[in-house]
């Protein structure tokens, strides 16, 4: 799969055929494949991701003009470390990504009228994974094995999986996108309300762009997630729902020192991993729409702040800045868990990820999904989405988001990795900040009191 734009202002829509090993140490035959105007280029900034490796850089055309933009490449021989399992997950993130900007950015922006870009414009996307991931193969198959392997033993064991040398050669993907002026935007977590309604309100132009599409949304099952997410329950490791108990004992354990008196003792608290446990696979599925279902749409899958280019000047506290640009709105990154699901999964995350708990009492919570409610049906006459079940939908997506909380993060939490990722903001707040989890934890008890009432009718 590749593309290429020669025209920096729109995005990538044309296919040609390229090598796909690009060597960091050398970008200038990807940014000339991309941009034949290209003759020199300077990396500005480096950003190194566990699944990625990314370079800002300025370039230098031969009309002497200069453009900033952003590379991102994910070479497969650099992960040969990782168990088959995790280089699997690492190369499907690169795939969906790419593939999003490839095959479906486009379609999106055109789907609404308003001209908000969605994501940064994309000038070259391409991908191989030949050997190793088949064409067609679903993130969700997790028992999926490399097209060349031997095994010293089992298939069943993945520490057994040997992976020829050579089938990482040339293997990876790497985009083009146009950088984000970090005058006009910034990334930012914790986020003050205003920051949070306006990132609520990018998701719901997304989650309107491909509402209810049944053809838009059979595709994206097909070439992207089937189930949206970078934390559904069927890409996740099994361990972790049937260790869910004893995860909550442990997180427990760790902090009923400096928990308010008697919290963990509360009802419905005491035993709540038990409770996830029963009720992760109903609320799952509840989740999991298919793309003829009514409120089904493409979701982002991993809506943390930090995903998100956020204007600069909304902050609650701030004095206003660019209000005469044309640079007013959210830019949104990382699409590589994009795929079909429930709008309400984006929004469920991005609050527990990034909004302060205080400013959720007192009905902030409530006021933020009525906002995201109002722009959804603003973004395409005609949507809609009722409000009694968005809420069903928030409250579901809720206790999916604490199910992958507790079994991955909170199995191995303590007031000292609390202390140590207090001022991450690519950490998710209820991971980071005492207030924050123990919040979750109420809001999750009271949805699961609502969810398990429904079942019994």
């Amino acid at each position: 799969m590749t593309n290429k734009n020669n025209n920096p202002t729109e995005a990538c829509t044309s296919s040609v055929q390229v090598s796909t090993a690009i060597s960091k140490d050398d970008l200038l035959p990807l940014l000339k494949q991309s941009i034949p105007s290209i003759s020199s280029y300077k990396v500005v900034d480096t950003v190194v991701q566990a699944n990625a490796e990314g370079f800002r850089v300025l370039v230098s055309h031969d009309d002497d003009n200069t453009t900033e933009l952003f590379i991102k490449l994910i070479d497969a021989s650099i992960y040969t470390h990782k168990k088959w399992a995790d280089l699997r997950r690492t190369l499907l993130y690169a795939r969906t990504e790419i593939r999003f900007y490839d095959e479906f950015l486009t379609s999106l922006r055109s789907k609404l009228s308003c001209g908000w870009p969605i994501a940064p414009d994309c000038y070259y996307a391409q991908c191989d994974l030949s050997g190793l991931v088949a064409e067609d193969e679903s993130p969700s198959a997790v028992d999926a094995l490399p097209a060349y392997h031997t095994a010293s033993s089992s298939d069943d064991d993945d520490d057994e999986i040997i992976l020829k040398s050579d089938s990482f050669i040339g293997r990876g993907g790497s985009l083009l996108l146009k950088s984000i002026n970090p005058i006009t935007h910034m990334q930012h977590s914790p986020l003050t309300m205003s920051q949070a309604s306006q990132c609520l309100a990018a998701a719901a132009k997304l989650h309107a762009a491909g509402w209810q599409d049944e053809s838009l949304l059979q595709r994206a099952s097909q070439r992207l997630c089937d189930n949206g997410g970078s934390y559904h329950l069927r890409i996740r490791n099994p361990n972790e729902i049937r260790d869910m108990e004893q995860s909550w004992a442990k997180f427990v354990s760790n902090f009923e020192h400096v928990a308010p008196s008697n919290f963990f003792k509360r009802e419905g608290v005491k035993d709540l991993g038990k409770r996830i446990k029963d009720i992760a696979e109903y609320v799952s599925m509840e989740l999991s729409p298919k793309p003829t279902d009514k409120y089904a749409t493409i979701v982002h899958g991993d809506y943390k702040a930090m995903n998100i280019f956020i204007p600069r000047g909304i902050d609650d506290n701030e004095e206003k800045k660019n209000s005469n640009n044309n640079n007013n709105d959210c830019i949104i990154i990382d699409f590589a868990s994009a795929g079909v699901g429930l709008g309400m999964s984006d929004v469920a995350m991005h609050i527990a990820h990034a909004v302060r708990p205080e400013d959720l009492r007192n009905g902030g919570e409530e006021r933020l999904i009525d906002e995201y409610l109002d722009a959804l049906r603003n973004s395409i006459e005609g949507l809609e989405y009722p409000r009694d079940i968005a809420l069903r939908h928030y409250r579901l997506a809720s206790i999916d988001y604490f199910r992958f909380i507790l079994g991955r993060f909170w199995r191995s939490a303590s007031v000292e990795t609390f202390e140590k990722r207090k001022n991450s903001p690519n950490s998710t707040l209820v991971n980071r900040d005492l207030d924050a989890a123990l919040g979750f934890v109420e809001r999750v008890v009271t949805f699961l009191n609502d969810v398990e009432k429904e079942r019994e009718v």
